[in-house]
């Protein structure tokens, strides 16, 4: 299994002021973004505004690049691409397989929809065509600690239990790449633990994970680090080799010492 960017752009139409004059620029969240992943679990490191979100949400095909592709391989060995070309020119039943094998938990904070927690995973079940989905969603709702919020509206429940959710829901299809956003971000003890284990889970049978996080400590569980820096891939490589380079071996102190430097790797748009 394996996933390639190829000269990945986003460029969002909102303008921004710059600070150093009265023109106008375009808000550039990725700018000829270039890496390959494979098997295991890689974690994407970069400040605020690198472009994390931006790349996590196209991988996860919410959002389509303006200019380059991604490419996926599967453990069957099926290849899909995911461009503007191969978007106008798919039919909607090949779109949807990519998705089947894609599970996103996306950063959201509140949902505000009139739908119960139990009903979102069942209508979300029919959409990926889930067999027995009544028994996958009983066994979701169980592991992920959700009984008790079965009948409660999504916009009700608590941040931490909202969290959980996204998560089983993400999983629904046990998909073959997970892609979190900021998971651990208002997750409670039994929420990390779960996440935990779902990643070890993951590293065993030789799947595909990618977060994207500001904690360190979850960092460690990386097989493989990305430093994105102004919508471009700064740096890639196996964790143990990257922090090595850093008298802790750690993934903080290597984070750290790279941000040093890292006015000087702004590109020119």
């Amino acid at each position: 299994m394996w996933i390639n960017w190829s000269h990945v752009r986003k460029i969002y139409d909102g303008k921004r002021p710059q600070k150093s004059d009265s023109s106008l620029e375009r808000n550039v969240a990725l700018l000829d973004f270039s890496a390959t992943i494979r098997s295991g679990i890689t974690v994407v490191l970069g400040p605020k505004g690198s472009g994390k979100t931006s790349l996590l949400k196209i991988t996860a095909t919410m959002l389509v690049p303006d200019d380059g592709r991604v490419t996926y391989e599967m453990s069957d060995g099926k290849q899909f691409t995911w461009s503007q070309k191969n978007v106008a020119s798919y039919d909607t039943a090949e779109i949807e397989l990519l998705r089947e094998r894609i599970g996103y938990v996306p950063p959201l904070q509140k949902i505000d929809h009139h739908i119960t927690c139990e009903e979102a995973l069942y209508y979300l079940a029919q959409l990926r065509r889930i067999p027995h989905l009544r028994k996958r969603c009983a066994e979701i709702i169980a592991k992920f600690g959700l009984a008790g919020y079965r009948r409660s509206l999504l916009r009700e429940l608590p941040i931490h239990v909202l969290k959980r959710h996204l998560m089983a829901q993400s999983l629904l299809a046990s998909p073959e790449v997970w892609i979190l956003d900021d998971p651990t971000y208002g997750l409670d003890e039994l929420g990390r633990h779960l996440l935990s284990d779902t990643l070890s889970e993951y590293q065993q049978k030789k799947r595909m994970v990618i977060i994207a996080t500001k904690d360190m400590e979850l960092a460690e569980i990386a097989d493989d680090l990305i430093l994105i820096e102004s919508g471009a891939c700064r740096r890639i490589g196996k964790k143990k080799y990257l922090t090595a380079s850093v008298s802790e071996g750690t993934v903080a102190a290597w984070y750290q010492a790279m941000q040093v430097f890292s006015h000087l790797h702004h590109p020119v748009i």
